[in-house]
């Protein structure tokens, strides 16, 4: 789903620094400054030191020893990951498995490399692959090894944005990394652990943790790493409200990237101007730069990197009141990604549409708020104008006819006001109340979905036993529905299901609509078991459900996709929603009319017939 997690340069910016380390072979008391050129090249020249590399693999004159090979062959495999060549990779990748039946270094490197590569593009089970290459190296006595082991599962866990676990292995990391006076890697560490900081909302300690590595880096006289993690610092300025000096470190960063011909990575540094330009109110200017860096990425044929581009492009021309641009934006999104699009991808139009109408409503509600306040003023000075009235009557000794006939108008204008009053607050209360709910339904929408789990999840801690479930429902074939009986019909069929899910529910949970066909059941202490059982509940009633005569289909089916708020997989909004969104996309692709479990590989899921 797009705009949901955490951003995509911080993310390269973990990579391109957290691969630059050396293999334990190679570590000696006393770093030599050449290692620490081959760190800086496979950071900043990527491109040049596969070619050096490749080269140096096919050409020597004396054969390398083993762990020489193991050092290249790494090198390779990180310059290729931090340039994209899949080509570099695979040959690296071939070259350390051949080693690997006699040695366990070789054995762990392939595998680090293979889960760099699966986290970085999305692939699942890129963790699992970095613990178990952490685990081919666990016996070795070498300090270095341990060190090096502890980093790549610190860089593991912080791309993988679990910080809670990532910082403990990261601290331990930097300390095995001091005990060898390795400072590169210490700087290495000190970045992951601004990233995972940063993932906590903890802006100030990352900005002081991606202080210490540019230090660390400068000291070295590694300044084209001083400024690349200069971009990740940025990132934190901008939360603690710091967007000049976060303009300052991002343009250094763009200016080395076009003159290193680094265009990948100048296309996110132009995007993080743009968001500083942003956070300084300088709204046209960000959109205006957002849309170079769009144009450059598609000139360059960074179709991987423009979907997330797209999406900031269509936040910034919402800003400026460019509907137009932001839906166009959005369209070109699930265009761009209908090979693997999901039901949540779908609806991202029909939200994004529903959040225009939900946020003109509130516009309206603002100046309905605004002549609430103005009536106030006119009541206030009324009351002021009748106590002049009747001070004036009293001053002047005026007959007691006329003060009461100006007591009775000024009151009968008091009460009008107040009717008046009492008429625009219930307009205003009934807006809101259509803000939140869905028309069609009647169930929530996903403004008040969104705004009930920010709720629940406000009151943790909860039971384990009685952990928060959610449930994605989404209709099989629904399209078959509008297409043989017409919109309305559809429509009916809707409302139908909607009404037995709610019934289903009571007392367990809350229905909401997503968007178009999909749904979302909300149970806030349900457990696992429950959670299960009572999503095949539904499954095996909607199935069972009579339709009306003028819908020419004989049943409808759902998909259900589960997930359990466990604290660890899912551990907030974004996780929970992307956990479940997987499952019902899973149970889509096994046949429909299914339930899936978000967390499929440990736990069996209950399946309904294909």
């Amino acid at each position: 789903m797009i705009g949901v997690g955490k951003s995509w340069v911080g993310h390269l910016r973990i990579w391109a620094i957290g691969l630059g380390l050396l293999l334990a072979s190679a570590v000696q008391a006393g770093i030599d400054p050449a290692m620490y050129a081959m760190r800086s090249a496979a950071v900043t020249d990527p491109h040049g030191l596969i070619s050096a590399l490749r080269l140096r693999l096919t050409s020597q004159a004396k054969p390398a020893s083993e762990p020489q090979r193991r050092e290249q062959l790494w090198w390779l495999g990180t310059a290729a990951i931090n340039s994209n060549d899949d080509g570099a990779l695979t040959t690296a990748l071939d070259r350390l498995d051949r080693l690997s039946a006699g040695d366990p270094v070789a054995a762990a490197a392939a595998g680090f490399l293979r889960s760099r590569h699966d986290i970085a593009n999305g692939n699942g089970g890129g963790l699992g692959e970095a613990l178990a290459a952490a685990g081919k190296v666990q016996e070795q006595a070498n300090p270095a090894v341990q060190a090096w082991a502890r980093f790549q599962l610190c860089d593991a866990y912080a791309l993988d944005e679990l910080a809670d676990k990532a910082l403990p292995l990261c601290r331990l990391a930097r300390d095995s990394y001091a005990a060898l006076g390795d400072s590169w890697g210490m700087a290495d560490v000190e970045n992951d652990m601004g990233i995972a900081l940063q993932s906590q909302q903890r802006a100030r300690d990352a900005a002081l943790a991606f202080e210490s590595a540019r230090r660390r880096f400068g000291a070295l006289d590694a300044q084209p790493l001083v400024v690349m993690v200069g971009d990740n610092l940025a990132q934190s300025y901008l939360d603690m409200g710091r967007p000049v000096e976060a303009l300052a470190l991002s343009r250094a960063s763009l200016k080395q990237e076009l003159a290193s011909g680094r265009i990948s990575d100048s296309v996110f540094s132009r995007a993080d101007i743009a968001r500083a330009y942003a956070a300084l109110g300088r709204h046209q200017l960000a959109y205006a730069t957002i849309q170079e860096s769009v144009a450059t990425a598609r000139a360059a044929g960074l179709d991987g990197q423009l979907t997330d581009l797209l999406a900031t492009e269509s936040r910034m021309a919402e800003r400026i009141g460019n509907l137009k641009q932001a839906l166009a934006d959005v369209r070109e999104i699930l265009k761009r990604e209908a090979s693997t699009s999901t039901p949540a991808l779908r609806a991202l139009q029909a939200q994004l549409e529903q959040r225009y109408a939900a946020r003109e409503n509130t516009l309206r509600i603002r100046d309905l708020e605004r002549e609430n306040r103005l009536k106030d003023l006119a009541l206030q000075a009324a009351q002021a104008t009748q106590a002049q009235h009747d001070e004036a009557q009293r001053r002047e000794k005026l007959g007691a006819w006329l003060a009461w006939a100006i007591a009775f108008a000024l009151v009968l204008i008091l009460l009008l006001l107040m009717l008046f009053l009492r008429t625009q607050r219930r307009h205003a209360n009934t807006l809101r109340i259509q803000a939140l709910r869905d028309p069609l339904t009647g169930v929530d929408n996903r403004r008040a979905f969104l705004q009930r789990v920010a709720g629940l999840l406000a009151a943790r801690p909860m039971e384990r036993q009685r952990a928060p479930a959610l449930l994605l429902i989404d209709f099989d074939h629904f399209k078959r529905i509008n297409d043989s009986s017409g919109h309305p019909q559809g429509d009916r069929v809707l409302a139908l299901v909607v009404d037995y899910l709610r019934g289903g529910t009571v007392g367990l949970g809350h229905v909401a609509r997503l968007g178009g066909e999909e749904f979302a059941v909300l149970c806030p202490s349900l457990g696992r078991e429950r959670a299960l059982a009572l999503a095949e509940t539904l499954r095996i009633g909607v199935a069972a459900l009579s339709l009306p005569s003028e819908v020419k289909v004989q049943g409808v089916t759902v998909s259900i996709g589960v997930a359990i708020f466990d604290g660890e997989q899912c551990h907030d909004l974004d996780s929970w929603m992307r956990c479940a969104d997987a499952a019902l996309y899973r149970a889509k692709g096994a046949g429909r009319n299914r339930v899936m479990e978000g967390d499929a590989i440990m736990r069996p899921a209950i399946a309904g017939p294909a």
